[in-house]
């Protein structure tokens, strides 16, 4: 193989353990994981980053916007509170408008680094740079579709407090449709860590893949949920940088992103998403394996969650 066929396909794995040295279950599995390919992280990243720039830029265009605001000088005018929440609201507007081609353009990027995820989360071997690419070419259109409605989400959320939260101050009653707009919101923020491992490793229309999304992510709300609160927390770091005008917290969550937070992401995805996949998807599916990567002839408790204590099905 010469160097060029290196590059591009990468080199073979290597089991560098026995069977009864493979991990017992999926968190002991995820941090060998990311022990073994740390530095691989960094080429999926650079990969998905290329397709993030729009977004990036975007959102740092209107951050740059929003802090040139002369806060002062509309706070002292007769009406300045309100000029000032008017001004922000307006570059919200056009910040989320603006979102929707950043964010579109992302899915089939997601799916191909979703797919090197997968296997590295099962312990399977990925040839980095063309399993991304069959991956991102085999389902461009599905997480297309994924990725459009994503862009959508912020803007019908936004909309959707703007409007009902408004009347809610006269109407009670438009609080439900304003809690069913943001709890769907919400739900679809849960099931996208399951759209795009779904998407790569199942042969399923896109109704439904979105289907299954929902009720496995319906049973498995918990878990998800913490799983997103730990993939934002850099978010929130950063946010809280830019309110306090800190630059080095600013850099470093901004490097974070560009090295390594994306891929990071997607690993932590993938390996929720096999969890549960081996309990809801693959025991239906004849010739499925379960448990891939972990230790053989484990019960169920050690493959998924350590909260479920069901026993496992005698096969």
């Amino acid at each position: 193989m010469g160097i060029f066929d290196r590059l591009y396909y990468g080199k073979a794995g290597k089991r560098d353990y026995s069977e009864m040295d493979m991990p017992k279950n999926r968190v002991s599995l995820f941090f060998m994981v990311l022990k073994d390919h740390i530095f691989d992280l960094v080429k999926v990243n650079l990969m998905q980053v290329i397709f993030w720039l729009p977004f990036l830029l975007w959102t740092y265009i209107n951050l740059a916007a929003v802090q040139s605001i002369d806060a002062e000088t509309i706070l002292a005018g007769e009406n300045g509170t309100r000029e000032l929440l008017g001004a922000m609201a307006g570059y919200l507007v056009m910040w989320l408008l603006g979102l929707i081609p950043c964010l579109a353009i992302t899915g089939p990027s997601s799916a191909g680094a979703a797919y090197v995820m997968r296997n590295w989360a099962r312990d399977q071997h990925a040839f980095l740079f063309s399993d991304f690419k069959d991956a991102f070419k085999s389902n461009w259109k599905q997480a297309l579709g994924i990725s459009v409605i994503t862009a959508f989400v912020p803007v019908v959320a936004y909309t959707a407090v703007s409007y009902y939260g408004g009347m809610a101050s006269s109407s009670l009653v438009m609080v439900v449709p304003l809690i069913l707009v943001l709890s769907a919101t919400l739900m679809w923020a849960l099931m996208l860590p399951l759209l795009y491992p779904m998407m790569i490793g199942y042969e399923l229309r896109f109704k439904d893949l979105v289907k299954n999304a929902f009720l496995m992510s319906s049973a498995r709300l918990p878990q998800l949920l913490l799983a997103r609160i730990v993939t934002l927390i850099p978010i929130a770091i950063l946010l809280m940088g830019i309110y306090a005008g800190n630059g080095i917290v600013i850099l470093v969550i901004s490097l974070y992103y560009v090295l390594f937070g994306f891929a990071l992401s997607r690993l932590v995805y993938a390996s929720i998403a096999n969890s549960v996949f081996d309990r809801y998807l693959n025991p239906h599916i004849e010739g499925a394996v379960v448990g891939q990567g972990l230790r053989p002839h484990m019960d169920e408790d050690d493959l998924l969650d350590d909260d479920d204590e069901e026993d496992e099905e005698d096969e």
